[in-house]
């Protein structure tokens, strides 16, 4: 009757995990570590945000969108309500940490996905390169992605954020890349699919922790390396640390009834 027992609470704990999966708090852009890329800077591929704090500011933040005509618009940022499952930040407007010029070059841009090549969320990736002295830390303390349709209306928007203990030293030198999460693709997948070739995308980002710039942002094709040569690994989905705790302590609890019960 114990033996029995014990194997119920383990299986409970593993069903626990498995129907709380769906309710873990989940940012929907995530740093992948396994993507590298190198020799990315300004003068190797243009930028679609590009930040820099000017006096004592604290945080970097700044926005860029498709206006009512189709054309690119600066300085105003959407609401966190209106990000799937936001993760509460919402950049804040103007364009103090916008450097000039403010035009669709090499600095900002609102690509297609279309002349991207983008057909699904499992290509999306967004290159993050930041310039601090000496490689010092900087927090992503919320990275917007945004979606618009023919009509240059939001579709819809996904974000996520991530702390750096180091920046790497040099714009270029080397890259970070946040992707879709697993768990989020069908709903970025809906997006392009009603959006169609001519989805259009924009970035937004709040930043912290920085002592340098520019910082600047990227949206690419996961087959292609916007930088040129080889395109980059795959990669693959980080789990949350909320799902593996889950699962971990499900193991755990069958584990132990096994060896209670041998």
């Amino acid at each position: 009757m114990k033996r029995r027992t014990l194997s119920s609470l383990a299986a409970g704990a593993l069903a626990a995990a498995a129907f709380a999966l769906p309710q873990v708090a989940s940012a929907s852009l995530i740093y992948d570590s396994s993507i590298r890329l190198t020799a990315q800077g300004f003068g190797n591929a243009p930028r679609d945000l590009t930040l820099q704090a000017t006096g004592q500011q604290t945080t970097e933040s700044g926005a860029v969108g498709v206006s009512s005509t189709g054309a690119i618009a600066f300085g105003t940022p959407i609401q966190d309500s209106a990000v799937f499952q936001g993760n509460g930040v919402t950049t804040a407007s103007g364009t103090a940490s916008l450097p000039a010029p403010l035009a669709d070059d090499q600095k900002y841009g609102i690509p297609t996905t279309g002349s991207l090549g983008i057909t699904s969320a499992s290509q999306i990736g967004v290159l993050f390169n930041a310039t601090e002295p000496g490689g010092d830390s900087i927090n992503v303390t919320d990275l917007t992605l945004k979606f618009y349709g023919a009509n240059n209306t939001l579709l819809g928007a996904i974000d996520g954020q991530q702390n750096f203990g180091s920046s790497e030293p040099g714009n270029g030198v080397a890259g970070f890349v946040f992707v879709v999460d697993a768990a989020q693709q069908s709903f970025v997948d809906g997006l392009l699919a009603q959006g169609g070739t001519g989805t259009r995308m924009a970035l937004e980002a709040t930043l912290a922790d920085f002592a340098g710039g520019p910082e600047s942002f990227l949206i690419f094709n996961r087959g292609t390396n916007p930088g040129g040569g080889t395109a980059p690994p795959a990669g693959t989905a980080v789990p949350e640390p909320g799902t593996l705790a889950m699962l971990g302590l499900g193991l755990l609890g069958l584990a132990t009834a096994r060896r209670r019960k041998g």
